[in-house]
């Protein structure tokens, strides 16, 4: 059987050597144009605002959908590379904000959270979640979210936790959790696309 590959598939035939490296190639490439477009939708739904003492925004479904549709691995690299351009000064928070006074302002822990989220889905990505665990993972991950951000918001400005917590999660609940749940089933929608 090995001298029948070798016949069929001569290690030294070039044209061979080239399918796979055009097709590892186009992997990297399609992975690089995902991640692009992902870390762009981010910036588009942290524009969507609504002003508030945390500013109304699409970010969680951003963020939710990014790591849902691209998986933990290609999710994270986005919303990370995402996160990145902002701290370093680039308009993609919201309000066309960008650098570290964002992040260090009373609401900059919930953008902060974002990064221990894409932390949570790029560990468990290593494992064959069923999809039950998905809906528990984005529930784990938006009281991640909560409660960092809320934690920043106390040591940034003082008061009580409580305090924080009715004036920066509870008015979000309900938008949050509507947009997670678009932001499942859209990613649903489109990779059963893709798979077909």
């Amino acid at each position: 059987m090995r001298a029948v590959n070798l016949l069929v598939f001569p290690p030294s035939d070039g044209y061979n050597i080239g399918m796979k490296e055009n097709v590892l190639k186009k992997l990297k490439t399609r992975d690089i144009a995902y991640i692009a477009l992902a870390v762009a939708l981010n910036a588009i739904c942290a524009f969507i605002t609504i002003p508030a003492t945390v500013p109304f925004t699409l970010q969680v479904f951003g963020v939710f959908f990014t790591l849902e549709y691209l998986g933990g691995k290609r999710g994270a690299v986005a919303v990370w590379l995402y996160l990145a351009m902002g701290a370093v000064g680039l308009p993609v928070f919201s309000g066309f904000r960008g650098g570290f006074s964002v992040l260090l302002s009373a609401t900059g822990g919930f953008i902060m959270a974002f990064a221990v989220v894409a932390l949570l889905y790029f560990i468990l990505s290593f494992f064959n979640l069923p999809r039950w665990a998905h809906y528990l993972l984005a529930a784990v991950s938006l009281a991640v979210i909560y409660a960092g951000g809320s934690a920043w918001f106390v040591y940034m400005m003082g008061g009580t936790f409580v305090h924080a917590l009715m004036v920066c999660v509870v008015p979000f609940i309900l938008p949050d959790v509507i947009k997670i749940v678009l932001a499942f089933l859209l990613s649903y929608r489109l990779n059963k696309v893709k798979a077909q």
